[in-house]
């Protein structure tokens, strides 16, 4: 077993600088998948005999980390922070497999929904596309958004299968610390989705408040966190978090000591807790923090960090943003943002080092990360506007543009039986892969009664395998703010490319993101084909889903279509062999339209 401190942390000097071993932790992203898998979701291999010792999985979920807010690049191709530190996981990426083609949805709730069910948001199971409702913004907007969750509610229905009941019926112990989200109240938590132990999550978005007051977590997070939001005392700051300091001064740290507890720790501590009472058993674990979703303000973060960072110089040979300016590099290394941002990172280093650490009651001889796996990833693409950077991206969080829908992805193990290490996948994934690959290594079957969207990335983790399913997303509403502007739109990723609809004005836009990843370049004109070929397939998706789509607003006028083509709206896709005039009026969907390719074109 490899114990991670270092002994060479100097003490005596107020200026001296604690040295930060690198750490581990991981990640898993969000889109949607491919064709259902409504039979298995675990390959029949896999599930034909359980294994005798089960690997562990720990899902560690940041909350609005941008593709590109690490230190290390290796999920983002080579775009990366040069201000934000974050050694832990830069070294789940350096020793782990790292996706850099991984997607989540919009937004924080239906990422959720999408990780816990394995199920695209059109389903029955889900039906979850964005915080709040599909109507955010401005109330003249041409389309309206259907309803979603349970009366407009964001929240997963009690009959919806998760993961955490797969790995139960598997003989796992599940635990959850942090945010949740998609729950009605805390208690639904342990009594309709499947975990054991539930520290903090409730149906908040967020905390409005990062440190503990009075001993207690704010009204957002739920009781059950407080008995970890005890002061810090000088034990916890020795033996917690000065192994994993980065940069910060002895005398920062020891500061904290008697200060309000952070909630990131809080959740660290959860997990970490809850994985020291179950080890005796195969375990699924999820760190889901709350960093660094919005309030981002010095107030935030932890002291010690703020200041290390407000003694940081932001500039070119620190922080790297390749399609920014020097002025937008700048604001984006706030220190509160890099000061929470690094907060998650030593968290990755606590729960790795436990691992690494701590005996296998299961295997003697062994180490815990020995038999782990843990999956790191954000719930969506960054907030530019508070301080985050999603590179070369298109847009942000809330946005259907690349900048909003990837992240970050990363998978590690102490075992490279387990997680082939060092290597990076170019394969588009998404969040509804995560069921069905905990399905497939505890060795236990999805019911055929459950529709599962996902696909195990088991083969991918040990051989390196290639997925080339096509993955797809649909967004039937509006976010819109005074940095964001998200339409009505569904698109489809496969192979080098990506094809999106946008609703209200019936336009497709094709994107090589093999040569283009920041969206500048509309390659439909000049490839027809390819603009039939996939939208047939995203026709066929939204039929096959059902897929609600938004109506014309009332007190608009009826929208007129001429359509030779395909057409999908209300549940019923339509052929048209010759040109049809439609009319779409207030109240009705306003269907997606793709026009059959004129003769000769290419």
């Amino acid at each position: 077993m490899v114990d991670l401190r270092r002994s060479d942390i100097k003490t005596p000097s107020a200026a001296a600088v604690v040295a930060a071993p690198v750490a581990v932790a991981l990640g898993i992203g969000l889109l949607t998948a491919a064709p259902a898998q409504e039979a298995t979701a675990a390959s029949p291999a896999a599930a034909q005999a359980r294994p005798a010792t089960p690997p562990n999985i720990v899902l560690v979920l940041a909350d609005d980390l941008g593709w590109a807010d690490t230190s290390a690049g290796r999920s983002s191709l080579g775009a990366r922070s040069r201000f934000n530190d974050t050694p832990a996981i830069d070294r789940l990426a350096r020793e782990g497999t790292s996706f850099d083609n991984a997607y989540a949805a919009p937004n924080c709730a239906p990422t959720r929904a999408a990780l816990l069910t394995g199920a695209y948001a059109p389903r029955p199971q889900n039906n979850i596309y964005a915080v709040s409702d599909l109507n955010r913004g401005r109330k003249r907007a041409l389309l309206v958004g259907p309803k979603q969750g349970i009366n407009d509610d964001e929240v997963l229905p009690a009959s919806a299968v998760t993961v955490a009941e797969t790995a139960k019926r598997a003989g796992y112990a599940t635990g959850y610390a942090g945010k949740f989200h998609v729950t009605k109240t805390p208690g639904q938590v342990t009594t309709a989705h499947g975990f054991d132990e539930n520290w903090g999550g409730s149906r908040a978005g967020n905390a409005t408040d990062y440190h503990a007051r009075n001993g207690r977590f704010n009204g957002r997070i739920s009781p059950s966190l407080d008995r970890f939001a005890g002061a810090y005392t000088q034990d916890y700051v020795d033996e917690r978090l000065k192994p994993h300091a980065n940069g910060t001064t002895v005398a920062a740290i020891d500061a904290l000591v008697g200060t309000p507890k952070h909630v990131t720790d809080a959740v660290a501590d959860a997990t970490i807790d809850f994985i020291a009472r179950k080890k005796s058993q195969p375990f699924f674990a999820v760190m889901a923090e709350y960093a660094v979703h919005s309030p981002v303000d010095d107030a935030q973060a932890r002291q010690d960090l703020l200041a290390k960072y407000r003694g940081k110089r932001a500039g070119s040979k620190r922080f790297e943003a390749p399609t920014q300016d020097r002025a937008a590099q700048a604001k984006r290394a706030r220190p509160s943002y890099a000061a929470l941002t690094e907060g998650l990172d030593q968290s990755v280093a606590r729960l790795t080092h436990y691992l690494e650490t701590s005996p296998d009651p299961r295997r003697p001889g062994h180490d815990l990360a020995d038999n782990t796996i843990v999956v790191f990833t954000s719930d969506n693409g960054g907030r530019t506007d508070l301080g985050a950077s999603n590179g070369p991206l298109k847009g942000q969080k809330s946005e259907m543009s690349e900048g909003g829908v990837r992240v970050p992805w990363i998978v590690w193990s102490g075992n490279r039986r387990l997680v082939r290490p060092g290597r990076i996948n170019h394969s588009p994934i998404n969040g509804t892969d995560l069921h069905p690959t905990v399905a497939a290594l505890a060795g236990v079957r999805i019911p055929r009664s459950v529709t599962t969207d996902g696909t195990s990335l088991v083969s991918a983790l040990r051989t390196g395998k290639r997925l080339t399913l096509p993955r797809f997303a649909h967004f039937p509403g509006y976010v819109r703010g005074p940095s964001r502007d998200q339409r009505p739109q569904s698109f489809i990723r496969q192979g080098r490319w990506k094809l999106v609809y946008s609703y209200e004005n019936q336009s497709w836009k094709l994107y090589d993101l093999r040569r283009d990843i920041g969206e500048r370049r509309n390659l439909a004109p000049r490839r027809p084909k390819v603009v039939q070929r996939l939208g047939k397939r995203l026709v066929r998706w939204l039929d096959r889903t059902n897929a609600p789509l938004a109506t014309v607003r009332k007190g608009k006028r009826p929208i007129r279509l001429e359509v030779r083509g395909l057409t999908y709206a209300n549940g019923k896709v339509k052929r048209y062999g010759r040109v049809r005039k439609i009319t779409v009026r207030p109240g009705v969907e306003l269907p997606i339209v793709l026009q059959r390719r004129p003769a000769g074109k290419r």
